[in-house]
């Protein structure tokens, strides 16, 4: 019974992620048409400009929404807790936040400061920072639902209302950033619509029998994750602040740019991330849990280095043909950057450790670690050294953190993984980075090409594995159908 069980949870975890990944794949294949319309219609500054409302909406949304929305996947997913309650509480603590937000931002704008990096966009700022908060709330319920079709559908969707809303603005109508900011504002708002009447979420809501207990018990979960996921976004967003104060608002464009092509490799993580948040928090309890995280980091590590090293290859070309020609120096940046994925998304997937076992206050002390490194690397370095420093921070940042949360992770549930394929991984794609700055195009590419040999046969068996497991997955769940169409017919 338990070997069944450990199959049925791998074969949840496969399942899951195949769906999301079907859904991602045909968004992701969207966002790409994105790049070049923001690259050839905007300036390097406008884009830096964009940028940095972007990453400034980005700390506001978790501050005002108090981040319940990570509250609602960890408690909807909690047979023992009533969805209603959830989903209500949720609804009361976002628009409660954007109710605060509406009085607080008129009182900042008038000090200035925020008009020194917002302009004269305050208020499609907060418009922004509503329709996110909305869709990540209803969106994340969605995902407690274990609707993860709907989920994955509602990405795609989301992505071609950008896409479809970002030509008309921009192209047709030569909106620069004010259009770049509306046509991700309408694409939230078609997103968060759409998930309400798909699922019909309206069902969930109940404020006759408000749960003040429940409640306070996810105030006390999310309220924590608000300062972390600040740290944890001012990790992430300082290099483009730091960088336009330093070296210019069209530096941060270029760094942008330089994030386009190492964002693949996070996008793709994401289709396994999402289903493998679900997975932790369901397995938690799970006697052979630790056997299921070791098995689980080692092919997500495998697939991440294979990812990366094969972005790694081809970012030069890439950059060539895909981004504008005013933002080609970011093929110098987005080789470290694409290393730096590897470890974002490694602390991304122990980061479901505290999420699992609520121990959600060290989610906040890693994410503080990682934003004094890449702060302080920045501070000595970035003028000397330019956007090479703030490159070199963001792996340096969340490598410190994957340190610290790995012994965290080995305490709360026994977590362990393959050092061998680490470290040899490891050293091959720092070996990689370093080979695309070899001047000779045909040596460069020789070196590459061997080198990225070399980590298919470190990472061979974990590859033979995971394709094994897949196929099984696939296979199962063609079968099943073709029993149910059987019994049907």
């Amino acid at each position: 019974m338990a070997e069944k069980n450990k199959t049925g949870s791998y074969k949840k975890l496969i399942s899951n992620t195949i769906i999301f990944a079907l859904g991602s794949f045909s968004s992701k294949v969207l966002v790409l048409f994105l790049v070049p319309i923001y690259t050839n219609y905007l300036t390097t500054e406008q884009l830096g400009q964009t940028d940095l409302i972007i990453q400034i909406a980005n700390w506001l949304v978790p501050i005002f929404s108090l981040t319940v929305y990570e509250a609602m996947i960890r408690f909807g997913l909690d047979r023992a807790v009533d969805k209603k309650q959830v989903f209500t509480i949720g609804n009361a603590v976002v628009f409660s936040g954007l109710a605060m937000l509406s009085v607080i931002m008129p009182v900042v704008s008038l000090t200035g400061v925020l008009e020194s990096y917002v302009g004269q966009y305050t208020v499609l700022l907060y418009v922004y920072v509503c329709t996110a908060s909305l869709r990540w709330v209803y969106s994340s319920f969605v995902r407690s639902l274990e609707m993860v079709r709907l989920f994955a559908l509602d990405g795609l969707f989301a992505t071609f209302m950008t896409l479809a809303w970002t030509a008309v603005l921009i192209i047709g109508f030569k909106m620069d950033v004010k259009g770049y900011l509306l046509a991700i504002i309408l694409s939230d708002l078609s997103s968060f619509l759409f998930l309400t009447f798909m699922a019909r979420l309206w069902r969930f809501i109940d404020f006759k029998h408000f749960d003040r207990e429940l409640l306070n018990a996810i105030l006390r979960y999310s309220i924590p994750m608000i300062p972390a996921q600040v740290l944890w976004l001012l990790t992430n967003t300082c290099d483009s602040f730091m960088s336009a104060s330093v070296l210019g608002k069209s530096s941060t464009g270029i760094l942008s740019a330089a994030y386009k092509i190492p964002n693949i490799v996070s996008s793709i993580y994401l289709m396994f991330g999402q289903a493998w948040n679900m997975s932790a928090i369901t397995e938690n309890d799970s006697d052979d849990r630790s056997d299921f995280y070791k098995n689980v980091f080692d092919a997500n590590q495998t697939l991440m280095y294979c990812l990366a090293g094969g972005c790694l290859i081809v970012v030069r070309l890439v950059t060539k043909i895909w981004i504008g020609a005013d933002f080609q120096d970011a093929k110098l940046y987005s080789p470290i950057l694409i290393y730096s994925m590897i470890f974002i998304c490694f602390t991304t997937f122990l980061g479901s450790v505290y999420v699992a076992t609520k121990q959600t206050k060290k989610t906040m002390y890693t994410s503080l670690l990682a934003g004094i490194v890449n702060v302080g690397i920045n501070i000595i370095f970035l003028k000397r050294f330019g956007l090479y420093a703030t490159a070199v921070s963001t792996v340096c940042g969340y490598g410190v953190v994957f340190i610290v949360r790995a012994i965290d992770a080995k305490k709360l549930v026994g977590f362990k993984f393959d050092k061998l394929i680490f470290f040899g991984s490891n050293a091959v794609l720092i070996l990689m980075v370093l080979a695309n700055y070899i001047p000779n195009t045909a040596v460069r590419y020789l070196t590459l090409v061997g080198l990225y040999a070399v980590l298919l046969l470190i990472n061979y068996k974990a590859i033979k594995s995971m394709l094994s497991r897949i196929l099984g997955a696939v296979t199962g769940r063609f079968r099943k159908r073709a029993r149910q169409s059987g019994e049907y017919n």
